[in-house]
């Protein structure tokens, strides 16, 4: 047990000094045997039994007693999870601090947030109980592994600030994990503070059995997970997407899609919003009835007259409990060209997908696809791609398409890998590799599909909330691959068919289809819904690292390297910040740059119980479900629960070494029976 004077535990064998009192007592007088004593002692062995018993409680009481004394003076410390305090001190405490934008929800009377709660109480508990042990913080917005001197520096680091990021646990739990193989250190605790938001934890990773497997094999590690679930009623989030540039013959037109989140949980409900809108300074003013828990308005426009045509804008909502989600950013310029460049030799599949991309789906934008053979891969126009199609052998690590892909993808355009004719398993990109095998189709029915994500991703819902209709899709032959990936689409068996890359440096999205859009492996070409919305989706993720006006969401590396002309100045930032980690407009010469919260975080969906049961099945963990307005500690003195343990047993003691109750002798008692026959 963890005590703030641990010193005073040396007295504990204090204790003993009733029993070595009891014992010399016992001794001190010198036997002599006399006949008529004797007698009294045989008579008193009917009741040895007893009186040994007494005396035994007796002692125990006065030897609880001074251990009881000797614990309240050395200040014990306990909270509602007692068994933190079982162990003793450790060796090191990782604190892994959830800093992704919904953890700035703050409780409005005494303006604390979720993060600045978490710290607060963990300070105050290592301060308490870790005073010696060796204190580390790993960060979502960095993931960088910083030792601290005390545990007061985790209220003042600016690696605990709030930012405008998402977080990532899995790769927080994997940079704890890489921690502890390098430094090799003894027993551990590990603190994960988080608001356990769906999207930020990726349940669904395959991420996760790995780290599982990778935990337990080291020795002493254990688990605390300080969650902050509870989603305030009063808190809205906006959002701009599908922003665009439309020209007329007499003015310019700016159109986008609004959205706001975590309105009235009745849709029946309404509530009036009044919404500020800033372009190029200028700002305006105007109320929204917002219905349901998520309200959309699309093809909104504002009109820039004809001397505004680039520039930077903001919209933003009246402060409520979480200020990061109440303003969004955005810029804009001419739009860009929207190119593909599919490299493949065979002419049917690259041909669909040419078709495809190629097609307009919004006004006012340019749709590009050329189709390259690989014996050409060298000549694709790296820097005005937005998609490539990659259906060719991997390259290998020697070969300048390796490179150039990488450098392709940490620009953040979007890159699709299908399956080559002939798969070769020597050669990898990213840790992914296609493997030997392929699932085909029996002639009586072709593959089942089994599931696909419908909350985000390339096969997510429409914006009406319908889904996209692969129940109908057929599928003849999937190859099967390895690298850690994150789902899409899976066969009914788990096999997955399209996955997105989960990789460490690069901003950009890559793509895995296992299988082709032609007839003899699916029905995507001719069913083409599913596979027009996922090749457009990817395209539009590719295609907004391009052009002089882009939108990328708050993070490490989402400034680019500094331009001609010098770095990039905010014109706008949220909260006066102006650095990565935060939203704002930012300008570079003629170049604009959008920095907000990820999407992911106006999700307002965490996982259970159940969930972080199966995510730490085998481990050694422990749940904290704690909440902004409460303010006990996390490590409270217990002192008096001991001192009333100490009373409680002299009173005891003091009882039991009362003399029993005298019995009536027999002469008295003839004497009354006597009388009463008289």
């Amino acid at each position: 047990m963890n005590f703030l004077q641990s010193p005073l535990l040396y007295a504990l064998p204090l204790a003993l000094l009733p029993i070595i009192i009891h014992l010399i007592n016992q001794n001190r007088h010198r036997t002599v045997r006399w006949a008529a004593m004797m007698f009294l002692l045989d008579a008193k062995k009917m009741t040895k039994g007893i009186a040994q018993l007494r005396q035994i409680l007796i002692l125990t009481m006065r030897v609880l007693a001074v251990v009881a004394l000797i614990l309240a003076a050395a200040r014990p410390l306990a909270s509602g999870w007692l068994a933190l305090t079982a162990g003793g001190e450790v060796d090191t405490v990782l604190v892994l601090l959830d800093r992704s934008a919904s953890m700035e929800q703050q409780n409005l009377e005494t303006g604390l947030s979720k993060r600045t709660t978490a710290l607060e109480k963990l300070a105050d508990m290592l301060d308490k109980t870790a005073r010696s042990s060796r204190l580390v913080l790993i960060e979502s917005a960095e993931l960088e592994a910083v030792e601290l001197e005390k545990p007061q520096d985790l209220l003042d680091l600016p690696q605990t600030e709030a930012t405008d990021t998402a977080a990532n646990i899995p790769a927080m739990l994997q940079r704890a994990l890489d921690y502890l193989s390098q430094e090799q250190i003894g027993r551990t605790d590990v603190w994960l503070a988080s608001d356990l938001r769906a999207t930020d934890w990726q349940a669904a990773s395959g991420q996760w059995a790995s780290l599982r497997a990778a935990f337990s094999e080291v020795e002493g590690v254990n688990f605390f997970l300080l969650n902050y679930p509870a989603q305030a009623e009063d808190n809205l989030a906006i959002s701009v997407s599908n922003l665009s540039r439309r020209r007329s013959p007499e003015t310019v037109e700016l159109v986008m899609d609004l959205s706001i989140t975590g309105g009235p949980v009745d849709i029946d409900d309404s509530v009036t919003v009044p919404v500020e809108l800033t372009i190029n300074g200028a700002r305006t003013a105007t109320d929204m009835e917002v219905k349901g828990q998520q309200w959309q308005i699309q093809g909104h426009t504002i009109d820039l007259g004809t001397s505004e045509p680039t520039g930077w804008g903001r919209i933003d909502l009246p402060a409520d409990s979480n200020v990061r989600d109440n303003s969004f950013f955005f810029v804009f310029d001419e739009a860009p060209t929207y190119r593909t460049v599919i490299v493949s030799d065979d002419s049917l599949t690259a041909n669909a997908m040419r078709a495809a991309a190629a097609a307009p789906v919004q006004t006012g934008k340019s749709y590009q696809a050329d189709i390259l053979p690989v014996s050409q891969s060298a000549e694709v126009p790296w820097d005005e791609t937005a998609l490539l199609v990659w259906h060719a052998d991997l390259p290998g690590e020697d070969d300048p398409e390796h490179a150039l892909m990488q450098q392709y993808l940490e620009s953040g355009r979007s890159l699709i890998l299908l399956p080559p004719a002939a798969v070769s398993t020597a050669e990898s990109f990213l840790g992914f590799q296609w493997q030997e095998g392929v699932l085909r189709a029996t002639a009586d029915s072709p593959l089942e599909i089994g599931w696909w994500r419908t909350d985000s991703g390339l096969l997510a819902n429409t914006q009406n909330g319908n889904p996209l209709p692969l129940g109908k899709t057929q599928l003849y032959q999937v190859q099967r691959y390895a690298g850690e990936s994150q789902p899409f689409l899976k066969l009914a068996d788990e096999t997955p068919v399209v996955s997105k890359l989960i990789t460490a440096q690069q901003r950009g999205a890559c793509y895995i289809w296992a299988t082709l859009p032609r007839s003899s492996h699916s029905s995507l070409a001719s069913d083409g819904v599913a596979f027009f919305a996922m090749l457009h989706r990817a395209l539009a993720e590719g295609a907004e690292a391009l052009g002089n006006a882009q939108q990328r969401d708050a993070g490490m590396s989402s400034l680019p390297k500094p331009v001609s002309g010098g770095g990039w100045t905010p014109v706008s930032t949220a909260l006066n910040s102006s650095g990565e980690l935060q939203g704002g407009a930012f300008r570079a010469a003629d170049r604009w740059l959008a920095l907000n919260r990820p999407a992911t975080e106006d999700d307002l969906r965490t996982i259970d119980a159940d969930v972080i049961a199966g995510l730490f099945s085998g481990l050694e963990y422990r749940i904290i479900e704690d909440r902004v307005d409460n303010r006990s500690s996390l490590a409270s003195e217990i002192w008096r629960a001991f001192l009333i343990t100490m009373a409680i047993a002299l009173v005891l003691e003091a009882l039991l070494c009362l003399p029993p109750k005298p019995e009536p002798d027999s002469d008295s008692q003839s004497q009354t029976t006597l009388s009463s026959t008289t």
